[in-house]
């Protein structure tokens, strides 16, 4: 047992196993606009696969039904941002009530891990005025300067998918979870407001005004009319069940319960707080095991529909070339150029855009900052923002998937903080091994020096901060289908 496995021989068998995938009508409706809650139950009695839950729908800015204006110029982010929320009941008690601003969360640890979005189902572009959904050709592929992003309703074809939830679905060990053993589960998703679009006034590439003959930029500070609107529709969602023809299983999960009295399904759960920063802003949490603390910085009017934010060092200024084009007439083509060296590095020799509510900017290039957990600070020392972002990266699970980016990017447009608190890789073995904070109801602070002031002189704008605690909860499975959640 001492060689490693790369050099020794052995199988593990398995029979009667069978697999198979199941669609899940939602409960009330089958669209959904801002604010409103879609709801569908799980299968019962069976071995469901947590990790292939997909909620499967069409998406379309500003579509009649939706009220939207017709003129917007409005954008649709990655599908998985119009969900704030995820919350999971286990016969009607709430296991996991998910966090507020989920989708900001998401888009935070896509600020510093290697940015994965289906590139088939979940949009994970900005389109500018070719879309890539439905292709190059037709009218409805190629927008006008104020025109909205829109794929119509097809029952037929399920244009995009959501499938990142944060909490119980995408955590909760064994992912391969016996339902005979719970109550019912219900799922509920809480739809994001209209302001995670964008709106613009133009589809050209750049920001600048009009320079004739060229079109005004796609992201024009002035923007759209700021009232663009979504709406989701041809609503189902699919999970993997599994089979097993064996009675192993079921002796095994009643000899464990028979031991213990109980089955823990550890998972992970998350609180949310937001405020305005000002030099210091607290936040409190109780649980068994905090693992870590994320800071994200947003500026003041992140809530407020705007133009399309230019990630910094990608295409903006224009590359203009004159040339034929296949009809045999002249024409002018805008290949853009990297805001970096023209051959563009780091990869950005292409176009690359953000919403205004999900940039994360730095209050301050000299910007120091430090948790303080009731009489405890981490780091012992108040850092820099060079000094956090190595902290930060020592701090994610799997570190070494970090995501490639340049100093000037991370104050611009990922500036997100991360603090570990528990065993490095913990995850992996399921260990709780994050602070207890149950008996001493810990007070956190984030506390910064230097955030109001800029590098060359002035006073800089107090940023929006939204603070993170992740921590992991354990759900108790007892006989009887009897349940108790230890937060």
């Amino acid at each position: 047992m001492s060689f490693n496995p790369n050099l020794t021989y052995f199988v593990e068998r398995l029979q009667g196993v069978s697999t198979n995938t199941f669609r899940l009508e939602t409960q009330n409706k089958t669209t959904a606009k801002q604010n409103e809650i879609i709801s569908f139950d799980m299968p019962s009695n069976a071995i469901l696969n947590l990790r292939s839950l997909k909620v499967w729908c069409n998406a379309s800015c500003a579509a009649a039904a939706s009220g939207g204006s017709a003129t917007a110029g409005a954008r649709l982010p990655p599908i998985d941002d119009l969900v704030e929320r995820c919350e999971v009941s286990v016969g009607g008690i709430i296991l996991s009530q998910g966090t507020n601003f989920q989708n900001v969360l998401n888009e935070a640890q896509k600020s510093l891990q290697d940015e994965y979005c289906d590139s088939v189902v979940g949009h994970p572009e900005y389109v500018r005025e070719k879309s890539y959904v439905n292709g190059f050709g037709g009218g409805a592929a190629v927008l006008a300067t104020t025109g909205n992003e829109d794929y119509p309703a097809n029952g037929n074809l399920s244009r995009f998918c959501i499938q990142k939830f944060h909490g119980f679905l995408s955590s909760a060990d064994p992912k391969l979870l016996d339902t005979s053993i719970v109550p019912d589960i219900r799922v509920r998703l809480y739809m994001a407001s209209d302001n995670v679009l964008t709106t613009s006034a133009g589809v050209g590439l750049g920001d600048g005004p009009a320079q004739a003959p060229f079109e005004v930029g796609f992201a024009n500070p002035a923007g759209g009319t700021g009232n663009g609107k979504y709406i989701i529709t041809d609503l189902r969602a699919t999970v993997e069940a599994i089979g097993l023809a064996d009675q192993a299983y079921d002796q095994m999960i009643a000899a464990q319960m028979g031991q213990q009295g109980f089955l823990e399904i550890p998972y992970k759960s998350y609180t949310s707080f937001q405020e305005t920063h000002s030099g210091s802003s607290r936040f409190t949490v109780s649980t068994q095991s905090l693992d870590r603390v994320w800071v994200c910085w947003r500026k003041t009017d992140f809530n407020a529909q705007a133009a399309p934010q230019i990630i910094n060092g990608y295409k903006k200024q224009g590359g203009y070339i004159m040339g034929a084009i296949a009809t045999g007439a002249n024409a002018t083509v805008d290949l853009g150029l990297p805001q970096y060296d023209v051959g563009g590095v780091l990869g950005t020799n292409e176009e690359k855009y953000k919403s205004q509510y999900f940039n994360f900017v730095a209050p301050s290039e000299v910007m120091r900052m430090q948790l303080q957990l009731n009489g405890a600070y981490m780091p012992q020392f108040s850092a820099n923002l060079g000094e956090l972002y190595g902290i930060t990266r020592n701090s994610l699970q799997g570190a070494r998937d970090a995501k490639e980016m340049s100093l000037d990017q991370y104050l611009n447009n990922y500036c997100v903080q991360c603090f570990r608190l528990n065993l490095p890789d913990s995850e992996y073995s399921r260990s709780i091994s994050g602070l207890d904070t149950r008996s001493t109801n810990l007070q956190g602070i984030v506390r910064t020096e230097g955030a109001t002031v800029l590098p060359g002189g002035g006073a800089s704008p107090n940023l929006a901060i939204n603070i993170f605690t992740e921590e992991t909860s354990c759900l108790r499975v007892g006989a009887g289908r009897a349940i108790e959640v230890i937060a």
